[in-house]
């Protein structure tokens, strides 16, 4: 079976991060390079593919800009007496940015002899995540079928469209503003958990609780342990353990849980909060995973960089 564009970047960073893991596994028994190289596997895994998602969307977005002046252009061939398959050759010499390729195979397809109908339905289907796109080819197939007045209907096409596009664009403007405030609360955050690691944690490890202590009406301080070292759980205790071992903390100490703990309350808040801003900035949650990358990775590589600093406490 012969895999696509869309499988083949599921698929292939997918097998080059199990290998990297068992590889890892099998020639190299400390358990802090075991998850260094589960870290890089699972960004081997998932980055290619939401970068092929994001470059999907950017495409599209690029051809949403140009498709009015592709539509206003056939509307004045289509005026000055051309037919609408000699307006689409006309077309394809006109430089249309990403569109221009979707053009020239139109033109291309029309000039060996399939029907006009026919090439705008595989238009359709290479441009069917773009509702707006799709909308307007209906248009133009139903105008064409009942014939209709062409000319009119594309410019109003076009105008709609550039109508939504322009506001679109301000909408985006002032959205921009949530996304950095999004990027505010989660450095933010991201600072206070270093700090609660830095000062809080030491300060709960040296508490200690004294039987007899009756001075606040017999509640004192509570020595603060490592969960896990009780409950013996296997999740996520064991993979605390391993993010421990990577991040330089001895395993059963009452550190180990709490930077654990963090690190991956960070990760998800980097993950989530890049999501929210993409859809807050440009309505789209594939357009979120640039945001989410961009911080669930500083917090891998700030946190990895400290532990190599010997700057968490152990």
């Amino acid at each position: 079976m012969k895999l696509g564009v869309r499988e083949k970047t599921l698929i292939l960073p997918i097998g080059i991060g199990a290998l990297v893991v068992a590889v890892s596994m099998l020639f190299v028994a400390d358990p802090g390079v075991v998850g260094n190289s589960l870290i890089i596997s699972l960004f081997i895994a998932v980055i290619p593919y939401f970068l092929y998602r994001y470059s999907q969307y950017a495409w599209l977005k690029s051809i949403e800009r140009q498709f009015p002046n592709f539509i206003r252009d056939l509307a004045d061939s289509k005026r000055s007496g051309m037919t609408l398959e000699s307006a689409i050759d006309l077309a394809s010499r006109t430089n249309y940015g990403k569109l221009s390729g979707l053009i020239r195979t139109m033109s291309n397809k029309l000039s060996w002899g399939v029907p006009f109908m026919r090439v705008l339905e595989i238009f359709e289907k290479k441009v069917k995540d773009s509702p707006s796109i799709k909308e307007v080819i209906n248009i133009i197939k139903e105008s064409y079928k009942s014939g209709g007045n062409v000319v009119a209907t594309l410019d109003s096409a076009a105008k709609n469209m550039n109508m939504l596009r322009e506001a679109e664009e301000q909408r985006r403007s002032v959205t921009n503003q949530h996304v950095m405030i999004t990027y505010g609360i989660f450095f933010l955050f991201f600072g206070i958990i270093i700090m609660i690691i830095y000062i809080l944690v030491p300060m709960m490890g040296s508490a200690t609780m004294t039987a007899g202590t009756s001075d606040l009406g017999g509640m004192g301080f509570t020595s603060f342990s490592n969960p896990c070292s009780t409950l013996q759980i296997p999740f996520p205790c064991g993979l605390f353990g391993l993010t421990c071992s990577m991040l330089d903390v001895e395993s059963d100490s009452m550190a180990c849980y709490y930077v654990a703990l963090f690190f991956y309350v960070l990760v998800i808040q980097g993950i989530f909060s890049g999501l929210i801003a993409g859809q807050l900035g440009e309505n789209s949650v594939v357009a979120g995973t640039k945001h989410s990358i961009i911080m669930s990775s500083s917090a891998v590589f700030v946190f990895i960089f400290l532990a190599k600093l010997g700057m968490f406490p152990t």
